[in-house]
């Protein structure tokens, strides 16, 4: 009877411990599309502005939250993540050129970031922006 109990114990040990998993409660991720607004200078965001982030660590940029407006830049590049600031550098390819880099900080369930861009590699000398996650 003992022996009995102590397995049924065992399994109801192990079934808690199996509807309890990570797998049921998954991981915020940076992937995905994120639409928001950009400023030059030191003028609010009220330019469109939207970045993919793909899993493989490259990004794509638009200057429109409607990716297949007619006239909307699009650039490629990639990012990385340091605790919470994620930085991009990426290069427009149509229909436009130039490089611009952007550094932002993320909230903890990366939903929402904001920061500021910049030509070249700086990040700061072109304007603020703020995004979130789609």
């Amino acid at each position: 009877m003992k022996q009995m109990k102590f397995i049924l114990g065992l399994l109801l040990a192990g079934s808690i411990g199996f509807s309890c998993s990570d797998k049921d409660d998954p991981k915020p991720s940076l992937t995905g599309f994120w639409k928001g607004k950009y400023g030059s200078a030191s003028s609010y965001p009220n330019s469109e502005y939207a970045f993919l982030f793909r899993g493989d660590g490259t990004v794509r940029v638009f200057t429109s939250i409607d990716t297949t407006k007619a006239g909307t830049f699009k650039a490629e590049g990639t990012y990385a993540i340091l605790g919470s600031t994620i930085t991009t550098n990426y290069k427009y390819i149509s229909p436009g050129t130039g490089t611009n880099s952007t550094s932002a900080v993320v909230t903890s369930g990366l939903t929402f970031m904001e920061g500021t861009w910049g030509s070249g590699t700086n990040t700061t000398n072109g304007g603020k922006f703020f995004l979130y996650k789609e």
